[in-house]
C-alpha cells in the first residue's frame, strides 16, 4: 500500500516531467522507458501480475513446477522503436539480473543507442524502476556518466518514485508480450 510519502514522490515526479513534457516538445520523443521480464518457456503466467475475473469457480488446476525454465529479456522503448531485446544469459543460460550484468546489457544499450539513434543522445532521458541493480552504485555513477542530469531512477535528480511500476509504460508492453 501506497504511504503518504510515496504519494508525494509519485507527484513530484510527474510534476517535473509534465513540466518538462509542456516545455520541450520533443521531450516524449527522446524518453527511453526500460525494464525486464521473465518469460517463461513451458507458457506459464505469473499469477500476481495476471489476474482472470470469473463468475464461478473454475474446476481445472494448473500445477506448475517451482523452478521452470524461463529468460530473462531487458528492453527499452521510446516513442518510435525499440532497442533490444536483450538477454541475461551466460552461455544461452538465464542468469540473475545483477548489477554487474545490468551494467553490461547497459552497455549494449548505449551502443545500440549511439549506431541507431546517435542524433538524440544529447536530448535523451533514461527512465528506469528502483530495482535493486539498477540502482547500485556502478550503474548509477555509468547512468551519470553517460546521460548527465537526465536519469528518471531512485537515487537520481529525477526520482522514481517506489511502489510505482503503474508509471511505466513497460509494464503494459511486456504484459502484452507474454500473452
Amino acid at each position: 500500500m501506497l504511504k503518504h510519502a510515496d504519494e508525494l514522490r509519485r507527484k513530484e515526479m510527474t510534476t517535473v516531467l509534465m513540466g518538462k513534457i509542456e516545455s520541450t516538445k520533443s521531450f516524449l520523443s527522446h524518453l527511453w522507458t526500460t525494464d525486464e521480464a521473465h518469460f517463461h518457456l513451458d507458457g506459464q503466467v505469473n499469477s500476481k501480475s495476471n489476474i482472470f475475473w470469473v463468475s464461478s469457480r473454475p474446476d481445472e488446476v494448473n500445477e506448475t513446477p517451482l523452478h521452470s525454465q524461463k529468460v530473462t529479456v531487458w528492453c527499452a522503448l521510446p516513442m518510435k522503436g525499440i532497442i533490444g531485446p536483450l538477454f541475461f544469459e551466460e552461455s544461452r543460460q538465464t542468469v540473475t539480473v545483477t548489477k554487474e550484468r545490468y551494467v553490461d546489457v547497459l552497455n549494449k544499450f548505449w551502443d545500440e543507442l549511439e549506431t541507431r539513434y546517435h542524433t538524440h543522445i544529447p536530448k535523451s532521458l533514461f527512465q528506469q524502476d528502483g530495482a535493486t541493480p539498477h540502482t547500485a552504485n556502478i550503474t548509477i555513477n555509468w547512468l551519470k556518466e553517460l546521460f548527465k542530469h537526465r536519469v528518471v531512477s531512485k537515487r537520481c535528480e529525477i526520482g522514481w518514485p517506489p511502489y510505482s511500476p503503474d508509471l511505466s509504460p513497460q509494464i503494459f508492453s511486456m504484459g502484452l508480450f507474454k500473452r
